[in-house]
């Protein structure tokens, strides 16, 4: 009778034993995060480096009086095409017309006065100190008469190409001093991007290269640009080196101070790390990051990325080959959690 109760004690025990330890494998199976995931390598490639670019203008003039005066006429506002020869500003030309009217008759006096000291001479009844005299006294006349006709000529602005007005820098009726620069004139048929280099990269970037300029403020349009010059002086702070790419505008989409986004593919090969695009998240703070298996457990791993390639997007740090970086099932997963590999 003892046998046959402490055998079903015995019997009882292992009964709950087991469904404990299944009812705990069950609990254990319901935590777990189960993913899928993809280990880096690297392959043999040219890699494309991205810059972030400002567009500039091909020439830029500031334009000015030579001379002072008053602002009478102003025949253009900021932003307008115009023609080469068009006439842009003018000052008040009053004083300017009566000096040349006034050199104009000084002039005319004395080439008349010349005249009748020539016939004099010729017949030998005037002295030669008195000819030379006369005849001095005509050029200084004709001088006089031609520096008041180019003032009176540069009292008007004419635009030395065709181009696009930047900055206006004077109102209508406002006094200006010679050389003092009344608006700009910009030259945007063709413009110019400008990129800083790391120094690092910069010599892996040769002039003639080419280089792909994506312009958002354009509609997102994508132009073609060639390096065109090198800086060879390093900003003290930031250690780079400014580049110019030249690119076509023949319609005027690109104007002076739009940001671009600059891609210039390496001439030489290099190993690039590529990953595909769903294993790349966007945290809060906008940085770049995807779901590092790390020991069984998920890690956030803060990247950067590069250009879009084939196999996916390049990573340019914060992985390394051999990485395993989770593509399916992160949507449950947080930093620490347990995760099982399928």
């Amino acid at each position: 009778m003892r046998k046959t109760v402490a055998l079903a004690i015995i019997t009882s025990g292992l009964i709950l034993y087991s469904c404990s330890s299944k009812s705990s494998k069950t609990e254990q199976n319901k935590h777990d995060i189960y993913v899928k995931t993809y280990t880096l390598n690297t392959e043999e490639g040219k890699a494309n480096k991205n810059f972030v670019g400002v567009v500039q203008e091909d020439i830029a003039a500031a334009i000015s009086f030579p001379l002072a005066g008053n602002i009478a006429k102003l025949n253009v506002s900021e932003g307008q095409y115009i023609q080469k020869g068009q006439i842009l500003t003018q000052l008040n030309p009053y004083s300017l017309e009566n000096a040349h009217k006034a050199t104009l008759a000084t002039l005319m006096q004395a080439e008349d006065a010349m005249k009748r000291v020539q016939m004099l001479y010729d017949k030998q009844s005037l002295p030669e100190i008195q000819y030379i005299e006369m005849l001095s006294n005509l050029e200084q006349a004709k001088a006089a008469e031609a520096i008041a006709r180019k003032n009176l000529k540069d009292s008007k602005l004419y635009a030395p190409f065709s181009g696009m007005i930047g900055r206006i820098s004077i109102e209508m009726g406002e006094n200006v001093l010679p050389n003092q620069t009344v608006l700009t004139l910009l030259k945007i048929d063709k413009v110019a991007v400008k990129i800083s280099v790391p120094e690092k990269e910069v010599n892996r970037i040769q002039l003639g290269q080419q280089a792909s300029i994506k312009v958002s403020a354009a509609n997102e349009q994508t132009f073609t640009g060639e390096v065109f010059e090198k800086g060879i002086v390093a900003d003290p702070i930031s250690h780079t080196y400014p580049l110019r790419i030249r690119v076509a505008n023949p319609n005027d989409i690109l104007l002076p101070g739009m940001v671009s986004d600059v891609t210039i593919t390496d001439t030489q090969s290099t190993q690039i790390l590529t990953i595909p695009n769903r294993c790349v998240l966007r945290d809060g703070a906008g940085n770049f990051f995807v779901w590092k298996v790390i020991n069984k457990q998920a890690h956030k791993q803060i990247i950067q990325t590069g250009s879009q390639r084939t196999g996916g997007v390049e990573v340019t740090k914060g992985l390394l080959p051999g990485d395993e970086v989770i593509t399916d099932g992160y949507q449950k997963v947080s930093n620490g959690l347990n995760v099982v590999v399928l």
